[in-house]
């Protein structure tokens, strides 16, 4: 694995495909080796194969997150948004103190036009990580959707603290203050 990222890092991404099928055939349940041969074959545009390895994951390590959340994401390229949602669904499932996968979770069922359930997967997400920089941006959005100013108000106060010299978290704190929220 680790002559694969150093392969990567060099630009021979072929060299690095050898690299993780050796890897993966050293220890077929080592995950991340399939996801980083995936994440190659995405570089490639070739969406497909990198399902393929994907699954292969999945046949060898079923409780695997990680390869779930690869998968869903894969699928989500490809517009395969059923499968993706149940996919990432099972991301969050197996590795619930992982915000990402959450929060790919939420944006997965927003995007199929499910904003109820991204709001309650959110909501879950935000319960565990109330500091995760992602989920508090896109329950911001959300909020503001909604025309719920005072939430946003309250997500950003929240985003403010953790980075407290961004001038772009003041600037909409002072503009939903304005009273300036509508949704979008």
């Amino acid at each position: 694995m680790n002559l694969a990222l150093l392969e990567i890092r060099r630009g021979n991404g072929l060299l690095a495909d050898e690299q993780l099928d050796r890897a993966i055939a050293v220890d077929p349940s080592f995950v991340p080796a399939y996801v980083q041969l995936a994440d190659l074959y995405r570089a490639r545009r070739d969406e497909a194969q990198a399902e393929r390895v994907l699954r292969r994951a999945l046949e060898r390590n079923p409780r695997s997150a990680e390869a779930h959340y690869a998968l869903g994401l894969a699928l989500v390229r490809q517009h395969r948004s059923e499968s993706a949602i149940a996919e990432l669904r099972r991301a969050d499932e197996l590795e619930p103190l992982a915000a990402n996968f959450g929060y790919a979770y939420a944006l997965a069922l927003d995007q199929a036009g499910d904003r109820a359930g991204a709001l309650e997967v959110l909501g879950r997400v935000l319960a565990r990580h109330p500091y995760d920089i992602d989920s508090l941006a896109a329950a911001v959005f959300w909020a503001e959707q909604r025309g719920d100013g005072p939430a946003a108000l309250g997500y950003l106060a929240t985003l403010q603290s953790l980075r407290p010299d961004d001038r772009q978290i003041r600037r909409e704190i002072e503009r939903l203050k304005r009273g300036a929220v509508s949704p979008r």
